[in-house]
């Protein structure tokens, strides 16, 4: 057994899944979007138990990922977000993916590879509404319309766009982008499209808009138990079902004044313990993305922040929960050992060390442990599933 490991309680997926289709309008379904290995807590796990729940549809960003879901027995819709490659066409058919629709280049390759299989491909069509990223502009709906009645085997079944500032207070831009997917939706009614399932809504506009849920709302964060920003705290009552855990592997006590770390930018201020941990920025462990600040008070914190660190004073650190209490991690993160300064508590090399992992950093080397209905299951790379893991191997909290 890894000394490091990550556990993930399917049961709290399940009770987001069924907190959010509680609040969901009477025509509208839910899409899980399980994009990035279901935000590192494993697609196709996830995925199979939303399905069971009785979930219709799901997200991908790739025809890899979509591919990955059906051989592990996933047959509802998926829908590939990103943009497809033309040597990606065959596999997308061959495993009835539906794929987004956002350039008219795209439409003679589709047409061409869904031809040459014998297949109709389904395709949603996305619309740049103010995302920057992918999307038909109105100007070009005029040209995507002729194209696709031309068409005998590419059929657009869906319609959607993506909210760049959804989790943001200010709603003006959110709702200017609805406008123009409103636009956008009539314009091409009348040239012939209609009746295309249409969704918008993300995490965030989900909470924010229920008038937009369309025939789907796009959920993701709100699956893995967060909520898009502090300000939609307490709307759902969600479950994490995410807990990354570690051992000390090494314990030692050390006088005041010790150097602790690469560049000894920590010492010790009294007789201490120090903790090694097995896990480090190669793990994910003190890895975070790279922010843009939110107005002028969220710059000055930041200012602070770095000035303060060229003497010595480190504020927003990374933390671990060792029995119950934080922790402070005593310098740098290493690259794979990390130490951490544990005072006197009394504690002992093998002793459980909870670490705040980020899902979507988190090396896909650290084992995923799943529970549910308090069996508990060890993935595993093969189609058969799951592995069941004795009880000794691993106790979770909620057991």
């Amino acid at each position: 057994m890894s000394a490091t490991w990550i556990e993930i309680d399917l049961d709290a997926v399940i009770n987001n899944y069924q907190e959010i289709v509680s609040h969901l309008q009477p025509q509208s379904r839910l899409m899980a979007v399980v994009k990035a290995d279901a935000y590192g807590m494993g697609a196709v796990e996830v995925a199979r138990v939303l399905q069971e729940a009785g979930c219709e549809a799901f997200a991908v960003t790739t025809v890899a990922e979509g591919v990955i879901l059906r051989e592990h027995g996933i047959e509802a819709q998926i829908l590939v977000l990103g943009p497809v490659l033309k040597d990606e066409l065959n596999e997308a058919l061959k495993n009835n993916l539906q794929l987004t629709l956002s350039g008219l280049g795209q439409i003679e390759d589709m047409e061409q590879c869904a031809l040459s299989l014998g297949k109709t491909l389904q395709v949603h069509i996305k619309l740049e509404t103010g995302m920057g990223r992918t999307g038909f502009f109105y100007e070009n709906l005029e040209d995507l319309a002729k194209m696709l009645g031309e068409c005998s085997r590419v059929k657009a079944v869906g319609i959607y766009t993506h909210f760049a500032r959804g989790a943001q207070r200010d709603r003006s831009y959110t709702q200017e982008q609805y406008t123009r997917f409103q636009k956008g939706v009539n314009r091409l009614e009348e040239l012939g499209l209609s009746g295309l399932l249409k969704h918008v809504c993300n995490s965030a506009a989900f909470l924010d808009y229920p008038q937009w849920h369309h025939d789907f709302v796009r959920i993701g964060t709100l699956l893995i138990g967060h909520v898009p920003a502090p300000g939609f705290a307490g709307k759902l009552k969600l479950k994490d079902p995410w807990a990354a855990k570690t051992r000390i592997v090494q314990l030692r006590k050390v006088p005041k004044g010790t150097f602790v770390g690469y560049q000894s930018i920590y010492k010790t201020k009294k007789e201490t313990q120090l903790a090694v941990i097995p896990v480090g920025y190669a793990d994910g462990f003190g890895v975070i993305p790279h922010f843009v600040p939110q107005g002028f008070w969220d710059f000055i914190k930041i200012v602070i922040k770095n000035f303060l660190a060229l003497f010595g004073i480190y504020l927003g650190g990374e933390n671990a929960t060792l029995q119950g209490q934080t922790v402070p991690v005593a310098g740098k993160v290493g690259m794979q050992l990390t130490i951490l300064d544990v005072g006197d508590r009394p504690c002992q090399v093998g002793d459980e060390v909870i670490i705040p992992l980020r899902r979507t950093l988190a090396s896909a080397r650290i084992p995923r442990i799943y529970s549910k209905e308090k069996r508990i299951f060890l993935k595993r790379e093969i189609k058969e599933g799951y592995l069941p893991v004795k009880p000794e191997y691993v106790k979770l909290d909620h057991e």
